[in-house]
């Protein structure tokens, strides 16, 4: 039985705020309560424009036409373990909203740090080579914060970077963007002082959130079991062929000290750098300058 639309609506109108809530929260009830409320938060103050604060406190209230008309095209969505940042259809990353969707990885604050220290490390006028780029976030959070920079992005994925080409077109920040595959060596003529990664890490058989596993692309999250650094390898092979005189890498924090020692044994000297809540998570190369002899 197909409902009259006027019927339809008329129902909509009846929903207060405090209902609309309680649905939601219960579509999320995949995940823990805090963050199905914090799922809430965004979802209705991007929607509806308003702190979430104000919205509780008119809970008896019918809430707003448009936002239930989206509610119930999100709903189906809701309902399984997919990320609130691909229903939105962006993240904020270092003071920039960023497109995203399943075919990136939603970028992450920890990777907001390595745009920190590159934008602090980077020599005046340099160029900067991203490799797996993904969404993009890296060269234009870095673009933005060092507009004498020239950015790259480089991916193997056609659908990521039409999503990291878009993420520039409306944050109006210049970057070039290339295809290139990683298992392949650097294009004849690429040149970059700085390269940056945040390369596939992820074991085979590690255990991942049901959002991450089900959502994200393992295309950027794994690593080949048999040798869980391949794509540190790959990346250092590729600074090496583009010349670059600095490198900062994103790590596991279970690999860090590994990644650390591969860079060393290839002639970089690497600092291995903490987060915020502790964990080794970067290490930052620097390639010795070549003195003649004598």
């Amino acid at each position: 039985m197909v409902l009259h639309l006027a019927k339809v609506l008329r129902y909509l109108w009846a929903v207060t705020w405090r209902e609309l809530q309680h649905s939601f929260l219960e579509a999320r009830n995949r995940f823990a309560a805090e963050e199905a409320r914090a799922h809430w938060r965004r979802w209705v103050e991007f929607h509806a424009q308003r702190s979430a604060g104000m919205i509780t406190l008119d809970g008896n209230l019918p809430a707003a036409a448009h936002v239930l008309e989206r509610w119930s095209l999100d709903t189906e969505d809701h309902r399984t373990s997919k990320p609130i940042q691909y229903i939105l259809g962006f993240e904020h990353f270092d003071g920039l909203s960023i497109h995203v969707s399943p075919a990136v990885l939603i970028p992450r604050p920890e990777t907001e740090e390595l745009v920190q220290l590159a934008a602090e490390r980077a020599p005046r006028g340099s160029s900067v080579l991203d490799l797996g780029t993904g969404s993009g976030c890296i060269p234009l959070a870095l673009k933005k914060r060092r507009a004498d920079l020239y950015v790259i992005g480089l991916d193997v994925s056609s659908e990521a970077l039409e999503v990291a080409r878009r993420n520039a077109a409306e944050l109006e920040i210049s970057a070039e963007w290339m295809f290139g595959d990683l298992n392949d060596d650097a294009p004849g003529g690429l040149k970059a002082d700085v390269v940056l990664s945040n390369p596939p890490y992820v074991g085979a058989n590690e255990q991942l959130e049901p959002e991450v596993a089900d959502f994200e692309p393992a295309l950027a999250l794994f690593a080949p079991a048999e040798d869980i650094l391949f794509f540190y390898r790959r990346v250092l092979h590729w600074a090496e062929q583009v010349g670059a005189k600095q490198l900062g890498l994103e790590c596991h924090s279970a690999h860090a000290q590994a990644t650390s020692e591969l860079a060393k044994s290839q002639g970089w000297t690497a600092e291995l750098l903490r987060d915020q809540f502790g964990a080794p998570r970067w290490v930052w190369g620097t390639k010795p300058e070549v003195k003649p002899y004598l």
